[in-house]
């Protein structure tokens, strides 16, 4: 998608949707900057700068960041600009953000969305107007609704802690990888220690008791 942005001579379009920081949403929004990052790290070589859209006014200074960084670490610091992060302001889950990205997919002639934050079900007219453009996109969000939304109309949909290993997949360095196999060693370390204790008492007999128990009415 970046190599086709490149050769085409038109912006990637990265959103971060509604995550900001300062809330609950803190440790999401880094993990989707660290995704609209490394995708921005490999569009910064072109000619037309990427695209970053965000609705939270916390996530405005990230997304500047995010693009910064991207340039510097290709040492074209002089073709950056700040004006490609771009605020929307909206309240969660409206329609006036899904509007307002539509509005860029136009406007800005994008070659490819990649759309990884806090979503809603106003996330299908954003992906109706991308098919409709022909331009591929790679959609998630924490939320259900969009979530399933994205699965069933984005081309290439992200699912479950996908998004949280952006970093893994896609930097070069190894503590990157570091970090996605300490979290499955530590996944499957917690798997152990449900299973452990429950194949115990199943053959102690007191977890089949308690089943029977519960199915009596007792």
């Amino acid at each position: 998608m970046v190599g086709e942005a490149v050769e085409a001579d038109r912006p990637l379009h990265l959103s971060l949707g509604h995550v900001g920081l300062g809330g609950d949403n803190t440790v999401l929004s880094l993990a989707v900057a660290e995704l609209a990052y490394q995708a921005a790290r490999r569009a910064a070589i072109g000619a037309t700068a990427p695209i970053v859209t965000v609705s939270n006014p916390s996530a405005l200074p990230l997304a500047q960041d995010t693009l910064r960084r991207a340039y510097f670490t290709r040492e074209r610091i002089v073709p950056y600009s700040g004006s490609q992060a771009r605020w929307y302001p909206s309240n969660s889950q409206t329609l006036a953000f899904a509007a307002a990205l539509t509005a860029t997919m136009g406007d800005d002639r994008v070659a490819g969305n990649v759309l990884a934050g806090s979503f809603g079900p106003e996330l299908a007219l954003v992906l109706e107007q991308a098919q409709r453009r022909r331009i591929p996109t790679i959609a998630t969000s924490t939320s259900l609704d969009g979530q399933a939304v994205a699965y069933a109309m984005a081309d290439f949909p992200l699912l479950g802690e996908e998004v949280f290993a952006a970093g893994g997949y896609l930097g070069e360095s190894a503590g990157q990888t570091a970090v996605v196999v300490t979290l499955d060693v530590l996944r499957w370390l917690l798997i152990l220690g449900i299973l452990i204790p429950a194949a115990n008492a199943l053959s102690d007999g007191a977890l089949l008791e308690a089943v029977v128990r519960l199915l009596e009415g007792r």
